[in-house]
């Protein structure tokens, strides 16, 4: 079953969706009562998951109008565990409603069941964005290169957002740590200094290790789940990335020699000294998880997964 045609009723388009577009599947937009001729044109609906939520009736009307056809209605949630500080009341009635026929999550940090298909669907990188930028990796190779030893650069002021309290805590004292030992860094606070593409990318580029640490998604939880975009797109243009521990990190590289990660702040200052010792290792590394994030961790390969979730889905509803 050749997927030709979507429906996408989304406020915002995911860069999933926009992924399928660039694939050249034909698309209609934001139809909430399509009629006869759209339902037999496409294969598959995309809707936001928290208008299974907030507007469950126009959902379910559209869920039911979608089920005559044998067309999946699928939502991506990318913010589980938080899931945008929605009450259990209202998530466990989702459960119990499946309006949902595909569920895709960078996140699987509970036993919630919002579908009859439940996948794992990673986070991933925009390589039309975040790239070597004319760079090479021998260039990256050079020790001589680089400006900063440790660079971070994300949403951190938590007076303005609570979720990122931890986040605040975490990089006042590594920063502290850093001067004591002579360490260079640059941690830059986005939502104080924006920065365009550009500048990310130099950076990146200039820091002997990039940091991942927390997520504003995961706000209240004990532990990191998914891989926010950074996990991608700094391997991409070309940097060694040292991350927080991640439940999901396995899924998508292998520890060691394409990923590094650390526990807690007194892990992440000794993995720090250790990978400034070990520049070489830093670059291995480094080289191996670039290869495997264009291999594996684009946006259009997430779009070819979910191509193939729809067939199998459709291809398994026509023959009940």
């Amino acid at each position: 079953m050749a997927i030709k045609t979507i429906l996408i009723n989304e406020n915002k388009p995911s860069p999933l969706t926009i992924a399928l577009t660039r694939l050249g599947i034909e698309t209609y937009r934001n139809i909430w009562t399509p009629e006869a001729a759209v339902l037999d044109s496409i294969s598959a609906c995309f809707v936001s998951f928290y208008d299974c939520i907030s507007h469950p009736l126009r959902v379910f009307r559209l869920h039911h109008a979608l089920r005559k056809r044998n067309i999946p209605l699928i939502a991506w949630n990318r913010d589980a565990p938080g899931y945008m500080n929605k009450q259990e009341w209202q998530l466990d009635w989702l459960e119990r409603a499946q309006l949902i026929d595909i569920y895709l999550s960078h996140a699987l940090p509970d036993e919630r069941r919002f579908a009859g298909t439940q996948v794992l669907l990673h986070n991933a990188v925009q390589t039309d964005s975040y790239n070597l930028s004319g760079m090479t990796l021998d260039q990256l190779d050079r020790p001589e290169h680089y400006r900063y030893d440790v660079s971070f650069f994300g949403a951190i002021d938590s007076s303005r957002y609570k979720e990122y309290e931890k986040r605040q805590v975490f990089f006042s004292r590594l920063a502290s740590a850093l001067i004591d030992r002579g360490i260079s860094f640059n941690f830059i606070d986005t939502l104080r200094t924006p920065l365009g593409l550009a500048q990310q990318i130099k950076l990146i580029q200039t820091s002997r290790i990039n940091l991942n640490f927390d997520a504003g998604c995961e706000h209240g939880s004990a532990i990191g789940y998914g891989l926010p975009e950074r996990c991608f797109g700094i391997p991409a243009c070309g940097g060694f990335l040292l991350s927080d521990y991640r439940l999901h990190a396995t899924d998508a590289f292998s520890l060691d020699s394409e990923w590094a990660q650390f526990r807690d702040g007194n892990d992440a200052l000794a993995k720090i000294e250790y990978y400034l010792a070990h520049f070489e290792k830093t670059r291995s590394i480094a080289r191996q998880s670039h290869a495997r994030v264009m291999l594996d961790h684009t946006y259009e390969q997430r779009a070819r997964q979910t191509i193939a979730l729809i067939e199998n889905w459709r291809k398994s509803a026509c023959s009940q």
